[in-house]
């Protein structure tokens, strides 16, 4: 499970990563996703320096840190959204959940599916949980 840095805000996207960080989902990372998450979050969402912090220090506990080695370049309208799909190319992820409309246009890369947040709160995590 391959998670990009736009579905670190509040509400639905807190959910998933509380979700893919336990069984049977697994919370992919390399080094470059970490760099943009910090970007994106004091950015975007202007999240103070400790939350950050938080934030990362929990993806790295409980996530699991890829090499990236791909360098597959389907989306060119933002071409660091391309590190995402490379990150589970290499992790041998079956699904990317993300809050990026550049990635959600693709549906699906090389056998791996690319959902929405709330899609994934819908479908996946219901059905895991029945």
């Amino acid at each position: 499970m391959c998670s990009s840095p736009a579905i670190f805000g509040v509400g639905k996207p807190r959910q998933v990563i509380k979700i893919v960080g336990n069984p049977p989902y697994e919370l992919l990372y390399c080094h470059e996703s970490l760099i943009e998450l910090v970007r994106i979050l004091s950015e975007k969402f202007s999240l103070a320096p400790d939350q950050i912090i938080r934030i990362v220090s929990n993806i790295k506990l409980n996530g699991k840190q890829v090499h990236v080695a791909s360098d597959e370049s389907p989306i060119a309208e933002d071409v660091s959204d391309n590190l995402f799909i490379n990150l589970a190319i290499d992790g041998a992820a079956k699904t990317i959940i993300s809050g990026d409309s550049h990635l959600w246009k693709l549906k699906e890369f090389r056998g791996i599916e690319i959902i929405k947040v709330a899609d994934f709160l819908k479908t996946k995590w219901k059905s895991s949980n029945i």
